[in-house]
């Protein structure tokens, strides 16, 4: 874990300047009596254009307390970079951001990130505010705040 640089903190104001959205759910239905909340919090990740081609992508988080399982999807897409490159996606909480994993690009600038708690990974607890960035060569190409 590191501290956030300056650029990142930039970066975060800039995602949240050219509007970023992020949705927060909970669901508090269910055949216990509305005991079992689910968390849900999406994001639209944004990012300057590379090459002519302006990458995009979403975040999305779900936590079900009650299952004891959480769940954490990244994908990008029109990332105008080789197939094959690796992207590094983290999570910026506060002043501490956390390496989650690499996104490996499809011939077509595709890829995706799936952390989920019932096949082993750990997966952290994603609150709003936190920002999730996905770097290439230590160069942010995309980010967004939930």
């Amino acid at each position: 874990m590191k501290r956030m640089t300056r650029m990142q903190a930039v970066l975060a104001m800039t995602v949240l300047a050219i509007g970023a959205t992020g949705i927060a759910v909970a669901d508090h239905g269910g055949s216990n009596g509305g005991a079992n909340t689910e968390t849900r919090l999406r994001t639209r990740l944004a990012g300057a254009a590379i090459q002519g081609v302006t990458p995009e992508g979403n975040a999305d988080f779900r936590s079900e307390p009650g299952k004891t399982r959480s769940r954490l999807n990244v994908e990008v897409e029109h990332v105008n970079l080789p197939a094959g490159t690796l992207l590094d996606v983290s999570l910026v909480h506060g002043t501490t951001t956390t390496a989650l994993g690499q996104i490996k690009l499809s011939a077509l600038g595709f890829g995706e990130l799936e952390l989920n708690s019932q096949d082993g990974a750990t997966v952290p607890a994603v609150q709003t505010g936190d920002m999730v960035t996905v770097s290439n060569a230590g160069k942010t190409i995309l980010a967004g705040v939930f």
